[in-house]
Formats: C-alpha cells, sequence, structure tokens
C-alpha cells in the first residue's frame, strides 16, 4: 500500500495537486488537514490499483463488409 501527501498553500492549490494524482490510481483518505499556513491532503493507493487503471482504447478498426446483390 503506498501513501502520499499533498501540500498547498490555499484551497484550491490543493485541489488542482490532487487532481492531478486521482487519475493514477490514488484515492481520497480522510479529511484535509490545516499545516501551518496552508493546507494538506492523504492519498492512498494499493498496488493493485496502479495496474487496473484504465487502458486507452484504440479506435476501432472498420470492418469491410462485401454485400451480395
Amino acid at each position: 500500500m503506498e501513501y502520499n501527501i499533498v501540500i498547498a498553500p490555499d484551497l484550491e492549490g490543493l485541489a488542482t495537486e490532487v487532481a492531478g494524482f486521482l487519475p493514477q490510481g490514488w484515492r481520497l483518505k480522510g479529511g484535509i488537514v490545516e499545516y501551518g499556513n496552508s493546507y494538506a491532503q492523504q492519498l492512498i493507493r494499493h498496488p493493485k490499483d496502479a495496474i487496473r487503471l484504465p487502458q486507452r482504447r484504440q479506435p476501432a478498426k472498420q470492418r469491410r463488409t462485401k454485400w451480395i446483390e
């Protein structure tokens, strides 16, 4: 299990930083914590979540059909 802590000077910056980690399989753990003059958020990720990341789908190949007249 992996842990990560994101620290930012304001809530908007924290939201931007955390949003970058979510597509990588990270999940929020707990709430937002005031840390001095800034804010912090803890993230957690299981190794299997990193493997299950959605793969980019390749466009479907167009099938050629032969029409019978």
